[in-house]
């Protein structure tokens, strides 16, 4: 009778079962990634080979119009909403919070309510910008921009009632857009179809670069810093107007604020007596 054999530990029984599963995977022949069939049964099929590709897909960038540029961008002619503050980061139309009563059917008591505007978050892409623009709005608004046929058409048209239910986020993406070279090409055949001369195509791609930069979250690329760079030493780049000579008289320093208004109370307070004097001189 052949000797029994000792008990393996837990921990040898799992360590010689990985080693007898590497050996097989070892010895076993690759796999083929190309498709066979079986010539002894032709529905057998081996691993289908996965798409491969090289090429990287088109990155676009997600902005919010809210967090656009507000010193780079000129100012909403209509300012800024008031009553309802949260329509100046979306497209809202002219959607408010609206208020009422309940009225009790038995009684006829009134209790008041208010409804609240049926806002949604959607994202649209832009060819024009080449980035995707996502925003809260409205379900009008969204009907509204089915039926111009895009964001894009819905954001350029220049009527004014537009242009007052656009808000201050509405304004900036627009803004942004007329700085894009295939706008500048649309505004041209408009003037061209009115008989007036097709004004010069700018190239405004580094502006356009750093404002999508400064909505995106993050921070800005060597590009966009290279732009707020020269923006900035063009600001301070400030011109005199008028006779050059003025601006190199010494002993001259620039009038500040307080300066200025304080000036101005003083030349309000010497009008109100001049008037004073010549109406009491009027009626003697």
């Amino acid at each position: 009778m052949p000797p029994a054999l000792p008990a393996l530990n837990p921990l040898r029984r799992v360590t010689a079962l990985l080693s007898s599963r590497c050996r097989f995977s070892s010895s076993s022949p690759p796999l083929s990634f190309a498709r066979t069939t079986n010539p002894t049964n032709p529905t057998l099929t081996s691993m289908a080979s996965r798409a491969f590709s090289t090429t990287q897909p088109v990155q676009t960038k997600t902005i919010k119009p809210h967090r656009l540029p507000s010193n780079l961008i000129p100012p909403y002619p209509y300012g800024e909403r008031r009553i309802y503050k949260q329509s100046n980061r979306g497209l809202y139309g002219s959607a408010r919070i609206r208020f009422g009563n309940n009225v009790a059917e038995k009684h006829r008591n009134k209790s008041r309510r208010f409804w609240r505007p049926n806002v949604h978050v959607k994202a649209f892409y832009s060819p024009a910008l080449r980035a995707r623009v996502k925003t809260r709005l409205t379900l009008r608004v969204l009907k509204t921009i089915r039926r111009e046929g895009g964001i894009e058409k819905y954001l350029l048209k220049s009527k004014p009632a537009r242009l007052k239910e656009l808000g201050p986020g509405g304004w900036n993406l627009r803004w942004l857009l007329m700085q894009t070279e295939a706008v500048q090409r649309r505004f041209n055949e408009e003037r061209v179809a009115l008989g007036l001369e097709p004004r010069e195509i700018e190239d405004r791609n580094d502006i356009i670069q750093y404002a999508l930069d400064y909505a995106t979250p993050g921070p800005l690329s060597v590009r966009s810093r290279a732009t707020l760079g020269e923006m900035h030493t063009a600001m301070a780049e400030a011109f005199v107007l008028g006779d050059d000579v003025l601006g190199d008289l010494e002993g001259i320093e620039e009038l500040s604020d307080e300066a200025e208004e304080l000036l101005l109370r003083e030349l309000d307070k010497a009008e109100q007596a001049n008037g004073k004097t010549e109406k009491q001189g009027v009626e003697a």
